[in-house]
């Protein structure tokens, strides 16, 4: 059991760089491919890459129930809130818009608290603390200075965003006791992809969407932007999921601004400041914390 522990722990880790990394690569992208391309295109490619992945350790048989909430949970955190998070990365930083998934990782808690039962000790709630007040410090050193407030629009799209992604999880929470991460990340993203694409053939737009990835140098940074957020994003946040309580999984994948601040000094030249640096050793041992509880 501790073995698996551990595993849902670098898992929930390994899934907040994936994120870090997409969301630099998203926002590139997103210059010239609109929000409802973004998610179709991203997955319908992710479609394929986990379809390959099933193939070589084979898919299992669901419930009935499990099914269900996995179609749902994919048509509300993909279709809905991928289309969101794309939106407003348009009119937001991308620093900007991880600062709004710091209220995505409480709201994600209340909800496993309320709905799931699930009882925090007392260090893992010192830990959330602490990763949440590190994950602050880190963004309020991104975001003023010479940064100017986020618009409105952006900030409502991406509030949105979270809360459509937290839901989703929660309701899948007592389902992935009965199926792989790998087969419940495939059942959603089936289900979020199929929403956007009967979008697509509804408002007769799916062609217009698709004219951008004639762009061969675009298309490749797509692929590996997509593979990313598949592997790295998607199934292992199921994976953290699974083998640990919604709090503790959902807390350790809203560690991606951390791993934004050194993404963007490298990529963007951005300056490392103090105020990051302490913001990271804070959410160090809120992480340390979380674990030991």
């Amino acid at each position: 059991m501790e073995d698996l522990r551990i595993i849902g722990i670098f898992a929930g880790l390994g899934s907040a760089a994936s994120w870090a990394m997409g969301s630099i690569l998203f926002k590139r992208l997103g210059e010239r491919i609109s929000p409802l391309a973004m998610t179709f295109a991203k997955g319908s490619l992710s479609i394929i890459l986990l379809a390959l992945a099933l193939a070589f350790i084979g898919y299992e048989s669901i419930e009935e129930q499990s099914l269900l909430l996995l179609i749902l949970s994919g048509l509300l955190g993909i279709a809905v809130s991928d289309t969101l998070f794309f939106e407003a990365l348009q009119d937001l930083e991308a620093h900007s818009l991880v600062l709004l998934m710091t209220f995505g990782q409480v709201f994600t808690v209340v909800l496993a608290v309320l709905f799931l039962g699930e009882q925090p000790s007392r260090v893992q709630w010192a830990g959330i603390f602490l990763i949440v007040l590190g994950i602050t410090v880190v963004l309020i050193s991104k975001i003023t200075g010479e940064e100017k407030a986020s618009r409105l629009k952006g900030m409502i799209l991406g509030l949105l965003a979270v809360i459509c992604m937290s839901v989703s999880l929660i309701i899948i929470k007592d389902s992935l006791d009965s199926v792989s991460a790998l087969s419940a990340t495939f059942i959603r993203m089936i289900s979020g992809t199929t929403g956007i694409l009967f979008l697509g053939v509804i408002t007769n737009k799916l062609g217009r969407w698709m004219l951008p990835f004639s762009d061969v140098k675009l298309g490749g940074l797509f692929v590996v932007s997509v593979c990313v957020v598949t592997f790295g994003g998607f199934w292992l946040s199921i994976v953290a999921f699974k083998y640990l309580d919604v709090a503790i999984a959902n807390t350790l994948i809203s560690t991606e601004p951390l791993f934004v601040l050194p993404l963007a000094a490298i990529f963007a030249q951005e300056k490392v400041t103090l105020k990051a640096v302490v913001g990271t050793a804070i959410t160090t041992t809120g992480i340390i914390l979380l674990c030991r509880g």
